[in-house]
């Protein structure tokens, strides 16, 4: 058995979360990698088919739900445990500070922080995973609601719809696609150029060309919507900004697999549902971490119209040390 006790505490932290994880290096390069914005900039309202709106359910009010009973957590109810423990405390010799409260928050050790830390991100992931589950049964409407901190450029409301993406593990991805509408572009007829009959321009419908966003660490498609919004009007393209597993309102856990599903169900929903299954018509643009899972889904999926890098990573380990 391999002792960590003369290790730094942010190596004892990594080997605490190895061996808690079932030897799993995913969980492991997943805390370390990423890191979603909490709370979130950005909430999904859930509207039911007439649009009405549903009272929401946050993963808290799930956490305290008991066989769909509230738990106890009544004022008198927390003294009396703490009374309890204190006279069990007092009777064992020790400080009762040690054992409850915040004083035990404060003395965890980085390790035990970082593995508590994952079993409830893993706990919220289930929560979510089976109310959007459930959503998607009962055809649950979604409807964008930015944070109130965000500077927003003038955009066109009808234009933006909230999606709930399912993907192939089970993981509900959430995205937010802004539509610009299809433009007439003239186009002059074969022939001669000179013939009275060929003069007038023939109008024919274009597909405007569709963006795929995958953004980069610390922040969320409520973050990223203003440049949403900029790139859509400035390029009169469609736009899809998604977040990952674990980001958002998307459910999972943020892990580097997980990103492959949620690009590949964003990709796919995007050729039905936006580019009317023209893939030529949809370019990637991967920023940073995002440039990860677009080289993933253009290795697969070859007939993809194109892809755009930004600050993309060369290396995991050089995203984790000063050296670049």
């Amino acid at each position: 058995m391999c002792c960590c006790c003369c290790c730094p505490p942010a190596i004892s932290a990594i080997f605490c979360l190895w061996a808690q994880s079932g030897c799993s290096k995913s969980s492991v390069a997943g805390a370390l990698t990423f890191f979603p914005p909490d709370p979130p900039l950005y909430e999904f309202e859930r509207r039911d088919q007439e649009g009405n709106l549903l009272p929401d359910h946050s993963d808290d009010d799930e956490n305290n739900t008991d066989n769909g009973k509230k738990k106890d957590t009544t004022k008198t109810g927390d003294t009396n445990n703490d009374l309890a423990q204190t006279e069990e405390s007092a009777d064992a010799g020790f400080d009762p500070s040690h054992r409850t409260g915040e004083t035990e928050e404060k003395l965890q050790s980085p390790a035990q922080q970082l593995v508590d830390r994952a079993k409830d991100l893993r706990k919220q992931a289930k929560i979510r995973n089976a109310r959007d589950a459930k959503d998607h049964q009962n055809s649950v409407k979604y409807r964008l609601k930015l944070d109130s901190r965000l500077h927003v450029p003038r955009y066109e409301r009808n234009a933006v719809e909230a999606v709930k993406i399912p993907a192939k593990n089970g993981i509900y991805v959430a995205a937010v696609i802004y539509r610009i509408s299809e433009t007439e572009q003239g186009i002059a007829p074969h022939g001669n150029n000179n013939d009275k009959n060929n003069s007038k321009t023939k109008l024919e419908t274009r597909q405007p060309k569709t963006i795929i966003y995958s953004h980069g660490n610390a922040t969320d498609i409520g973050a990223m919507f203003p440049l949403q919004a900029v790139i859509a009007h400035s390029l009169d393209c469609n736009v899809v900004m998604y977040d990952y597993s674990g980001f958002g309102e998307s459910g999972g856990m943020a892990l580097e697999e997980n990103t492959y599903c949620d690009i590949e169900a964003v990709y796919k929903y995007t050729l039905e549902h936006v580019a009317n299954n023209d893939p030529k018509s949809i370019v990637l643009y991967g920023q940073s971490v995002g440039g990860g899972p677009c080289c993933w889904l253009t290795q697969k999926y070859q007939d993809i119209g194109g892809m755009v890098l930004h600050s993309a990573f060369t290396s995991g380990m050089r995203v984790l040390t000063p050296s670049r």
